[in-house]
């Protein structure tokens, strides 16, 4: 009698132990299945926003090598698929690899999607200048250039926020076109002080294409320097 209670006492706590491993793995996959959705949700982001890029006619500098992160993942797929036990996934350094490839990749997609809008922003949008710039060219005491600097200024702080923010919906897409298209419709009357060209010059700036180098002449850029406001322009290519 005692040893059958022995047995059954010693395949009961067999069974708890078994359970507890089970616990215990079942938790420990639960937590890479958690991390592994937390990667596939940023690079989804990427991807779709990707598309969005190339759906607004943002120029691409270049295309992303996965190759990669795309054979991590394989790997890891792979020898989990033969053996669907944690230990698999962390064994010979294959998860760090893994994270490794998704964090390098993630880095490269997000650079390269801030460097391509931030390119697009500074030559395909509103050139135009600061309004604290801008109003030292005009005439402030004008109830019209009072009023259109007003416009000015609100209509600027709502663009300037996406120089250096990827648009991450078409909405976003919009309202920075609006803000653009909005800032390049003002027009102001110039203080009679300023010199035709540097007047000629602000109001190409202030279009939404720009000003061209036959706008930037010697007594142009030397007004700008006398008047410390060189610095706020640089030359793009279109």
């Amino acid at each position: 009698m005692l040893l059958n209670e022995s047995r059954d006492v010693r395949d009961r706590l067999a069974r708890m132990e078994a359970a507890k491993a089970n616990i215990v793995e079942a938790t420990s996959l639960s937590v890479k299945a958690n991390e592994l959705k937390t990667w596939a949700t940023k690079v989804q982001l990427l991807s779709e926003r990707n598309r969005l890029l190339r759906k607004k006619s943002v120029a691409q500098s270049s295309s992303l090598d996965a190759n990669p992160v795309l054979q991590a993942i394989k790997l890891s797929s792979d020898r989990f698929a033969e053996s669907p036990q944690v230990s698999t996934l962390v064994g010979g350094q294959r998860w760090s690899k893994l994270v490794a490839s998704l964090g390098e990749f993630s880095i490269a997609a997000e650079t390269m999607q801030k460097q391509d809008w931030a390119k697009h922003f500074a030559t395909r949008l509103f050139a135009g200048v600061a309004p604290e710039l801008r109003k030292q060219t005009i005439v402030q005491s004008m109830p019209d250039n009072i009023v259109a600097l007003r416009n000015y200024t609100q209509w600027y702080q709502r663009f300037i926020k996406y120089r250096n923010v990827v648009p991450a919906s078409a909405e976003d897409f919009d309202d920075v076109q609006s803000c653009s298209d909005q800032l390049a419709a003002i027009t102001f009357k110039e203080n009679d002080t300023v010199p035709g060209p540097v007047k000629a010059f602000f109001n190409a700036t202030s279009s939404g294409s720009g000003a061209g180098l036959d706008f930037l002449t010697a007594e142009v850029v030397e007004w700008l320097r006398t008047n410390h406001m060189l610095a706020n322009y640089v030359v793009r290519a279109r």
